[in-house]
């Protein structure tokens, strides 16, 4: 299968439609969600909110993963003019491929890879340079959350707490803070519209338009 740009142009719109999808379902549940009893109106209490953008985020993480991973192939294949299925033996394994290759959605991952395999050019040799290191550092803070709602290692959960400060949240609240929490209510003092979930979602979109930008087929 030969490349064309429509291929990448599809991964683009897909990748855009699930951050505007995350974003819609964030204000209508986290934001906004509540039930009708007996003709009244109750709002969703506050676990019940922050449940709902942890797992809302955890989706479009997911989905922003799956993005780079196949925006990376597509760089492989422009690169080596190869086929998908050469393509993943080149960026994984010559034996078995992608299989139990992860950290797709990190960006010091995926600029080191970019680069042992194509040198300091194209998109994500250059992530860094792109995108700018504000975003580059959103990015590898929204992994490490990203993980700590998959995993309750030790591992994991040290990589989230180290970040907290970094994420706007005070000394005081940083023990057993919940992702949702962290999501819905940091930095701290910041307005609706400005949080940790926003901030998150806004890295991830600038990945995908400079991508479209710089990815030329």
């Amino acid at each position: 299968m030969a490349l064309k740009k429509e291929i990448k142009d599809r991964l683009v719109q897909d990748a855009k439609a699930s951050i505007k999808r995350a974003n819609d379902l964030y204000s209508r549940i986290a934001l906004n969600g509540g039930s009708l009893n007996g003709g009244a109106y109750f709002p969703l209490m506050n676990p019940d909110r922050r449940d709902a953008a942890a797992f809302i985020f955890f989706e479009v993480a997911a989905q922003f993963e799956n993005f780079c991973c196949e925006a990376f192939k597509i760089e492989v294949r422009k690169k080596f003019s190869v086929e998908p299925k050469r393509a993943v033996n080149i960026m994984g394994s010559s034996d078995k491929g992608l299989a139990g290759v992860m950290g797709w959605a990190s960006p010091n991952m995926l600029q080191n890879r970019a680069q042992n395999l194509f040198g300091k050019n194209g998109f994500f040799g250059r992530l860094e340079k792109l995108i700018g290191k504000p975003t580059y550092d959103s990015l590898a803070h929204a992994h490490k959350v990203r993980n700590r709602i998959a995993h309750g290692g030790p591992k994991a959960v040290s990589d989230y707490n180290k970040i907290l400060a970094q994420l706007g949240v005070p000394v005081g609240s940083r023990k057993g803070l919940s992702v949702g929490r962290l999501l819905m209510d940091y930095p701290h003092g910041s307005v609706l519209g400005s949080r940790n979930f926003d901030k998150f979602l806004a890295a991830y979109e600038v990945v995908i338009n400079e991508y479209d930008k710089h990815m030329l087929i």
